[in-house]
């Protein structure tokens, strides 16, 4: 049975476990990929989860959630959280069950306009985000994903804290390197027969 969520871990021995957010609970299956290709960073821009702390401030989220320093920060030119670009991240505060994208520069008049405090950002006053929500730190999940140069930059990042997918997104991402080896319910098998499995 591989329906569910899985959660793509550094850590071998981890235990499945429960995650509690968007209003509700959800047991993730750890699989660890010891010596994981390149390819896996592709996932990142599919938009995975994260079980964090949410009701923050986003300045504080990126700090203290993401693990993000300040190098890292000063190479995210755009965020947009829930479809809204932010200008201000310290006003912004991050929901349960929120998406939240983070990229460098975006092609065309469009991406210059999503950038933080754009030039141009008049182009989009109608779904600039306006900060709204409470300061209540909880626990709970989001969906993360990355673009442009932040995707090769920060995607090994998070896949060395762990991340949450579906075994849709497993087996999209997965295609691309067959030959890994992966660690699951106490076995080493391939990637490729790890596929298998979830198609059976």
């Amino acid at each position: 049975n591989m329906r569910g969520y899985f959660e793509l871990t550094p850590l071998a021995a981890a235990k499945s476990g429960n995650l509690k957010g968007n209003d509700k609970v959800i047991q993730a299956r750890p699989v660890h990929i010891p010596h994981a290709s390149s390819t896996w960073k592709l996932i990142m821009q599919s938009g995975v989860g994260l079980a964090v702390t949410v009701g923050l401030p986003l300045s504080v989220f990126l700090d203290s959630e993401l693990g993000l320093t300040e190098r890292d920060q000063s190479s995210i030119e755009a965020l947009v959280l829930d479809g809204m670009p932010v200008d201000d991240p310290s006003t912004a505060v991050i929901e349960d069950g929120s998406r939240l994208a983070l990229a460098a520069g975006l092609p065309g008049i469009a991406g210059l306009a999503m950038k933080k405090n754009s030039a141009v950002r008049a182009l989009r006053g109608t779904i600039t985000h306006r900060g709204l929500g409470e300061i209540e730190p909880k626990s709970g999940r989001i969906t993360l994903a990355l673009y442009s140069l932040v995707l090769p930059a920060l995607s090994g990042h998070f896949l060395q804290k762990g991340i949450i997918v579906t075994p849709a997104q497993f087996k999209r991402y997965a295609g691309f390197a067959p030959d890994d080896l992966c660690q699951f319910d106490g076995r080493q098998i391939s990637v490729s027969d790890f596929l298998q499995e979830l198609s059976a």
